[in-house]
């Protein structure tokens, strides 16, 4: 588990008074995942669980500047663009190419790192950059006979 997602889900537990009251929070994953304990949530599990905190009141707004976090994956196969950050939406169809060729989605961050030197896709905030890879995956996509339109 990540230290902020755990920071996260024990903040959230406090400010809806669940701290106190373990056997309602316990009951509320064993309802939700079957397990009851967070540190058994696996990261889709625990981002659900955030969310949940949050529409049941939980605020983890920080006073600061806020800077995207690295993506949420599970298996290669879940990531998480943030509405927040720039582009948003065409990063979002970016993974969409990405996984219509069948490949990976922890192969993003790779090539963000050979190729921007970035850490992850969610942190590009150049727009030529994400175009040169957005013309790139389509490229792709059309040699593989895949309709990036329709992707």
């Amino acid at each position: 588990m990540s230290k902020a997602d755990f920071a996260k889900i024990h903040i959230g537990k406090k400010q809806l008074g669940l701290d106190k009251d373990d056997v309602a929070y316990r009951a509320m994953l064993k309802n939700m995942f079957g397990v009851s304990s967070s540190a058994d949530l696996d990261d889709r599990q625990r981002y659900r669980l955030i969310c949940h905190l949050k529409e049941l009141g939980a605020n983890f707004s920080s006073k600061g500047k806020t800077y995207p976090k690295q993506p949420r994956r599970n298996s290669g196969d879940f990531y998480v663009i943030p509405d927040n950050v720039p582009y948003a939406s065409q990063k979002r169809y970016i993974l969409v190419l990405w996984k219509a060729l069948g490949w990976s989605l922890k192969g993003i961050d790779t090539r963000m790192r050979k190729q921007f030197g970035l850490d992850s896709l969610v942190w590009v905030q150049d727009q030529a950059q994400l175009q040169t890879i957005t013309k790139d995956l389509q490229n792709r996509c059309r040699k593989a006979g895949i309709d990036p339109d329709n992707a």
